[in-house]
């Protein structure tokens, strides 16, 4: 059974934080567009979603080394959660609330996954390796992090 713990958490204030896609500006000449975040309703406060914070900071790490100025780049394009995140809540309105909001990332992450893994054979058949470990970076950040895993690593290291 699916929970609905991925589009909404208790904040450390008490209040209810909510995913949304959030613009950050990287030591003030960088706009990083599409950062799946949660923020809260009471305090204001936002973290990025835990299983894309490795891949952020990574980014940021790159972002760094750069020197890049005045550039606007889209997290989306590295990350296939932001990706997702972001189709997912531009497809429209979801009147049933975080339930609806729910099912439709549920969806739309299955649907990414089985569309990846066509593309990996498609890469294997072509033997095409590059290709390959491409797709099988992205497939990774969708199969090690679903909504399931990140809650059970949440609550392991809560519990731990």
């Amino acid at each position: 059974m699916y929970n609905d713990k991925l589009a909404k958490k208790v904040c450390g204030c008490g209040g209810t934080m909510t995913i949304h896609m959030h613009t950050l500006i990287y030591s003030a000449k960088i706009k990083i567009t599409h950062v799946p975040v949660y923020t809260c309703d009471v305090c204001a406060r936002y973290e990025p979603l835990p299983y894309i914070k490795k891949d952020l900071v990574s980014f940021l790490e790159e972002l760094n080394a750069s020197s890049a100025r005045g550039k606007h780049v889209s997290f989306a394009e590295r990350n296939e959660w932001a990706c997702v995140l972001k189709e997912t809540m531009a497809a429209g309105m979801f009147p049933g609330g975080v339930m609806e909001l729910e099912e439709a990332i549920q969806i739309s992450v299955q649907g990414r996954i089985d569309l990846l893994l066509d593309l990996y054979r498609v890469a294997a058949e072509m033997d095409d390796h590059s290709w390959m470990e491409e797709t099988e970076r992205r497939l990774s950040q969708l199969t090690i992090h679903t909504p399931e895993n990140a809650n059970h690593g949440e609550k392991r290291k809560i519990e731990g």
